[in-house]
Formats: C-alpha cells, structure tokens, sequence
C-alpha cells in the first residue's frame, strides 16, 4: 500500500488490495517539525470519510485544527454545514443535558426551490430570515420559540467562530426575527380533580403525590434514586445539580404524606429493601421509569380532565405553599427558581384569603380592634335581632357620635 506523500497524509492499516474503497478506518499519515501524526482519522472527525476523496478533504481538515489546537469534529470557516452540522457542532461545543430540540428541528420540512426539504439538510448560507419565520409558522408557539432561541444562539456561535459572515436573525443592527409573546401558563387543579384524578391515577399515584408534595419536575423524579433521599437527620430530597434544570443544588424537604409513600416504596416485592442507586419511582426492583405519557393521557381520560399538564402539578404545590403562607423566598428555593420575580410570576396563588389578610393588615395597624375567638363566637351564636345591636353598640363605643 503507497504511504509516500502523494496519498496526501491519509493511509490505512490494512491489507486490502482495493484500500481506498473497504471500509477499514483512515489514518492520518503527516510529520511536521519532527512531530509525527499517526492518528486513526475516523476517531479525530468522529465518522468514517465515505471514499479517497473524502478521506483526504477531512485530513486536511484534521491536520488544520490539530495545529491549531481546535478540535478535528468541529466546523472551520472553510466549510458551508448545514443546519444540522451547525447544530452538532454547537451542541457539542456547549452541550447541556436538558437540550432536546436539535432532532425536532432538522426534521421540520420546508418549502425551498426544489421542493420540501427536511431542515436540518439547508446549507447556513441559505438560510434567510424568510426561512426562519416559515419554520416558525410550522411549530407550535412554546415550541417555535424554544427552536428558534437555540437556532439563535448556534448561529451567533458560528458567527463567532467565524464559520459565517452574518446571523440570519439580524439584518445590520435591526433585528429581523423576534420571538414571538408567550401568555404565562396559570393551569391549576380545579375543584374535584384532584379526587378524579387519584382515583385513576394507578400507578402514577404515587408519582403525582410527590409532585404535589415536592413541586419537583417529572424529570426529576424520574430520575430520584434512593441514594437522594434523605429521613436523617432531617427528611429531604437532595437533587444534585446535574439533575436539576438550573444546574444548582437543590434540597426539598419532605411532608408527612411524602415520607409514608416513601418508607412504602423502599422494598421490593421480596420485601428486601432496595439498594442506593435503584430509582425511587421507577418499576417494583426499583429499574428505571423513562417516560410516562402515556399513562399520564390515560389518566386524564379517565378522570374526565382535559389541558391538564404533568408540569401544572409543579405550579399547583407551590401555589398551595403560597396559600398556606409559606415564605415567596422559601418556595422559591423549594422550586429552584434563579430568582424570586420568576417564582412570583410563575405561581397562581388563589385568591380566596384576601379579605383576611387585609383585616390582618388593619389589625397590626391599630385600624381594627383584633377578635378573639370567644367574641366570633358569641357574634356568632346570637339570634339575629341581637347580634344586630351589638355590632351597633360596638361601633358606637369604637365612634362615638359628637353632638
């Protein structure tokens, strides 16, 4: 086989008489300043180049980047990627674990020129504002605004990089594609639903309880395994950073209700307790649960609830915790919110305590005379006639008429 320099730096390994075309991996086969690259090619662009041709492009490519202290995988100026490169790229540079769009964008079809193409197939150079704003009218409004936010922040990354001129999302300094105004979420359990729905729950009932009791993401007890939960010396879920949304430590302490499904949840069918690393709200040996939406829709079904969502139950603690008067900076810890403008917009706090919470007001403001429960008693045990004259007689002593 030629390893001399006219196979321009890429050779194999193997014996193959018709090397070029088997399918055996590339090797760089480069020496600069006495350093020799020897690498296997496939491994440094993480993908087997489909021919001779291909395979001397993608070297040199590799040998640029090595160089130049970049990673082979990644994209350089020279290159026109396409979305869905563009996309990898990004996402490898700065990855993030909760990032699950990228497979949803690339397959959006798109009219173009030739017809309806897949998305992720567009070159960047093509891609127009134009473009932008059809695939924002083929997505859901939530959706087309979380897709475009990503496209957004790869095509300012490719920009930085230099591996295109211009973002598609600007045109100068104005603005070309703007997201469109998202109405918050307010969805929370109405009256009786909470009965329907635990009465059909199954086995998501003790999956809803939690949610209910810790206002935790459904990935995050998904996810919850033995060794997070904590009885001493004080009960709490302890749900690392890497598990969580904001990338923060968060503790939740546990209610009462929460910690009898928990101790009832710790063995298996054998009645052995289930080890560390098996997942609290996973199967009966405690083996992983990866989604629920079906058993959630059935649910739903069942009870006769419609526009419910799993993540409303997240609001629904928390505006429980609200109404119970549990501290906006302690639920907002609870919730793991960055900030507590975000807690307090995020909840739907009934309304139903208002009218005390004003007397409560007036009260400490020495407006109103505080009652005691002998008094709401008395008022409230005396026939009608003479409730009337005693709230007459106090207010007279409380203002009395000037003659």
């Amino acid at each position: 086989m030629p390893r001399q320099s006219q196979t321009d730096n890429v050779t194999k390994v193997c014996k193959c008489v018709k090397w070029k075309v088997c399918a055996h991996p590339w090797y760089l086969d480069y020496q600069r300043d006495q350093i020799r690259y020897r690498d296997n090619l496939d491994k440094l662009i993480g993908r087997h180049a489909v021919d001779f041709t291909a395979a001397k492009d993608e070297a040199r490519r590799a040998i640029l980047a090595k160089l130049e202290g970049r990673d082979p995988k990644g994209l350089i100026p020279d290159d026109d990627p396409t979305v869905a490169e563009l996309l990898a790229g990004y996402d490898h540079d700065k990855p993030r674990q909760d990032r699950y769009q990228i497979k949803n964008i690339i397959k959006v079809e798109l009219s173009s020129p030739v017809g309806l193409r897949a998305f992720g197939s567009w070159r960047m150079s093509a891609v127009t504002p134009d473009t932008l704003k059809q695939f924002r009218r083929g997505r859901p409004l939530v959706a087309g605004n979380r897709d475009l936010g990503l496209l957004r922040a790869a095509f300012n990354w490719a920009v930085l990089g230099g591996l295109v001129p211009r973002s598609p999302f600007r045109i100068g300094d104005v603005s070309a594609v703007k997201l469109l105004r998202e109405e918050p979420r307010t969805r929370r359990l109405h009256p009786g639903e909470y009965e329907r729905m635990m009465q059909a729950a199954y086995s998501l009932t003790h999956l809803i309880t939690a949610a209910l009791e810790t206002g935790a993401r459904k990935g995050e007890l998904l996810s919850l395994q033995w060794h997070q939960v904590r009885f001493t010396p004080r009960a709490e879920l302890f749900l690392p950073a890497a598990k969580t949304k904001a990338k923060r430590d968060r503790r939740v302490p546990l209610s009462s209700v929460l910690q009898a499904v928990l101790m009832r949840r710790q063995t298996d069918p054998a009645g052995d307790t289930l080890p560390p690393d098996a997942y609290v709200f996973g199967d009966e040996i405690g083996r992983p649960r990866l989604d629920i939406k079906t058993a959630w829709r059935l649910t739903l079904k069942r009870a006769e609830i419609t526009d419910l969502h799993f993540h409303d139950l997240r609001r629904e603690a928390g505006s429980r915790w609200m109404d119970a008067g549990i501290p906006l900076a302690t639920i907002q810890r609870w919730l793991g919110h960055a900030n507590i403008s975000q807690t307090s917009t995020y909840l739907g706090a009934s309304l139903g305590g208002d009218e005390q919470d004003m007397q409560a007001y007036e009260t400490k403001m020495g407006r109103l005379t505080p009652l005691t429960q002998i008094d709401v008693s008395a008022r409230s045990d005396a026939p009608e006639g003479e409730r009337t004259d005693n709230e007459s007689r106090e207010k007279t002593e409380q203002n009395p008429i000037v003659h």
